[in-house]
């Protein structure tokens, strides 16, 4: 890891960048953190609560996370392999006697934990999704894997299920003889320290839970959403938790962490099982548990997770002990877009260029701020030893970025990013009297603008 001193920088201007991001897009909050080597570098919240009272976000509300349920599910089965309680190829009806004699009860705990049982999504009714029932209860969920789950044969292919995680709950109930959310509580919240940490919603939960939002592809205004039990789907998608809490709960899966499981349970969770297609058609994967993807050539795992009205990501660098959560309350948020815009700018502090535009840290940062022309919005700052110009207005910060070389103390010389831009030109800096650039002219035209409120 590079010094602290680069790492905190380049994290206090991703915290600015989430700021910016969320309110351009009009998301009405968004809540971050950053855990390096076990360290909680960045815990930060920008926006609200609740966009109908206007309830100011904190790092204290929690998140329904949603899909992350599966990850802390598959922390707890593992935990019980470890344990030699439970084994990878044990048939779901082993531990779970209801499922006796349906095709649900012959599918293996792998296949379950890698969404590669074949197994219906939700069900054939997906009412609950849009809060028009309530979502399976134990009964219901026996009554699914009666009926049939087989959609397409097991172990053939990677198909996405939240039944099948809410089979893997009946299984964690039968080996450990008590409810699922005790389960998750003993196995995987208290060795972790994580008492705030929740299997679900229940009677009695501090009132700090955030409001979900609708989104905007569908209307001009964004409508506050309920937010249900998740009954037999806790495994699946009921969790709660705040983003600091997420990044300490997922960094059990680092190489680094033997708090919780073996180094052997660590590396099957992260090992692919599945070749799959990202959302944004890349090439992605599936462990146990887990997503897996690249971000700058190096592989993250991790989840995300879609709520009645709030959207999550964590990544997970487990080689580098790095773990990154945001989570957003509004159903349309760009959580993942944003997680990876974190880690694109943490993994940017973690190159430092050994050539002469580093020359100079501290002129460097005297050219420091945010400019905008009614053309453009630029973030001039010094990360991983470069002095950069970034649009925060795109989806990714690093991916068409300004290289400025200082030349003296109030000019910079572009290496711009692509042939469209003032490459090979010169910039000059106008300063105040308290030497802040407050203006650029020459190939920029810009004036020093504040960063919106958070």
């Amino acid at each position: 890891m590079p010094a602290h001193d680069s790492v905190d920088r380049a994290l206090a201007y991703a915290d600015r960048w989430l700021a910016y991001r969320r309110w351009r897009l009009r998301i009405p909050g968004v809540q971050a953190a950053v855990r390096v080597g076990g360290e909680l570098l960045l815990d930060t919240a920008h926006g609200v609560a609740d966009a109908s009272t206007g309830e100011p976000l904190t790092t204290g509300h929690r998140f329904r996370i949603a899909s992350h349920s599966k990850s802390l599910a598959a922390l707890a089965a593992l935990r019980l392999v470890d344990d030699g309680r439970l084994r990878l190829d044990d048939a779901a009806a082993v531990h779970a006697p209801s499922l006796r004699g349906t095709d649900a009860g012959a599918l293996l705990v792998r296949e379950l934990l890698s969404h590669g049982g074949g197994a219906v999504r939700d069900g054939d009714d997906v009412s609950f999704w849009h809060l028009l029932a309530d979502f399976p209860d134990p009964e219901r969920l026996r009554a699914i894997a009666t009926s049939g789950v087989e959609r397409v044969p097991a172990s053939t292919e990677f198909k996405y299920s939240n039944i099948g995680f809410g089979l893997l709950g009946l299984v964690i109930e039968g080996v450990t003889d008590t409810g699922y959310a005790a389960a998750l509580d003993r196995l995987v919240l208290q060795p972790l320290g994580l008492a705030g940490m929740r299997a679900d919603l229940v009677d009695g939960d501090p009132g700090s839970l955030v409001t979900g939002h609708s989104g905007l592809h569908s209307s001009a205004e964004r409508a506050v959403l309920d937010s249900p039990n998740a009954g037999a789907l806790a495994a699946a998608t009921g969790a709660i938790a705040t983003a600091g809490e997420l990044t300490d709960a997922l960094r059990a899966v680092t190489e680094a962490d033997d708090r919780l499981l073996s180094a052997g349970a660590r590396r099957r969770m992260r090992q692919r099982q599945w070749t799959t297609t990202g959302r944004d058609g890349g090439t992605a994967g599936y462990g146990l548990g887990l997503m897996l993807g690249s971000v700058d050539e190096r592989e993250w795992v991790g989840h995300g997770g879609a709520w009645t009205g709030q959207a999550t990501r964590t990544l997970v660098d487990a080689e580098r002990d790095i773990v990154v959560s945001v989570l957003t309350n509004a159903i349309d948020a760009p959580a993942e877009e944003l997680a990876v815009g974190v880690a694109r700018i943490l993994g940017a502090a973690q190159r430092p260029q050994p050539d002469p535009i580093t020359a100079g840290l501290e002129r460097s940062r005297s050219f420091e701020g945010t400019f905008s022309s009614f053309w453009a919005r630029v973030d001039v700052v010094e990360i991983g030893g470069r002095l950069l110009g970034i649009a925060p207005t795109a989806a990714d910060p690093l991916q068409a970025v300004d290289v400025l070389e200082p030349i003296g103390d109030d000019r910079v010389r572009i290496t711009a990013a692509t042939g469209m831009g003032a490459g090979h030109e010169i910039a000059t800096a106008e300063r105040d009297a308290a030497g802040r650039v407050v203006r650029w002219r020459g190939a920029w035209h810009l004036d020093r603008v504040e960063q919106p409120a958070g």
